[in-house]
């Protein structure tokens, strides 16, 4: 059966759809082994191994299905700022983990005096200087943090109104 996903909602399938596998796992892990003593009488827990592993198997070739069509859709899908999604979430990621080491340097100081363990046992005051300009990094850093925003709303619109097709029943 074809079904119609949005990205968000492909990937909220793909979760209920993990939900659900852990669920009969974990009902699996309770009931496919019971204690006895030898003067009880057995109160066995409804449990079948051939149903419950149809079951998960089942549950594996759906989330296979969805995660392929979204990887497709992601890698072929163009966003309005003239590149694919995939693309889209690779820079975004290594702007994310790039912004903390600017927003670090665009706030240091020029000139700071040296004291304590950092300062050489001498009666002359030192001073550590900036070899950069930290108007030059907050730039950067400004520029870099609009194009994380710039991406993450071509993301928000795509994945809430672009359409895709599925061959997995619900």
């Amino acid at each position: 059966m074809i079904m119609i996903y949005t990205s968000a909602s492909a990937n909220k399938m793909i979760k209920i759809l993990e939900d659900r596998k852990e669920y009969l796992l974990q009902q699996e892990s309770n009931n496919s082994q019971y204690v006895l003593a030898e003067d009880e009488r057995a109160d066995i827990p409804e449990y079948s191994f051939v149903k419950t592993n149809a079951q998960v198997d089942e549950i594996d070739v759906k989330i296979r299905k969805l995660k392929h069509a979204l990887n497709v859709f992601n890698s072929t899908t163009v966003l309005p700022i003239g590149i694919t999604i995939d693309q889209a979430l690779v820079e975004m990621a290594q702007l994310n983990r790039k912004l903390p080491r600017l927003d670090t340097m665009r706030r240091q100081k020029t000139k700071t005096r040296l004291t304590g363990y950092n300062a050489a046992r001498r009666d002359v005051a030192e001073y550590q200087y900036l070899n950069y300009r930290p108007l030059d990094v907050d730039k950067v850093y400004e520029e870099n943090l609009k194009r994380v925003q710039t991406i993450q709303l071509a993301l928000d619109k795509i994945n809430q109104t672009a359409e895709f097709e599925v061959d997995v029943e619900e």
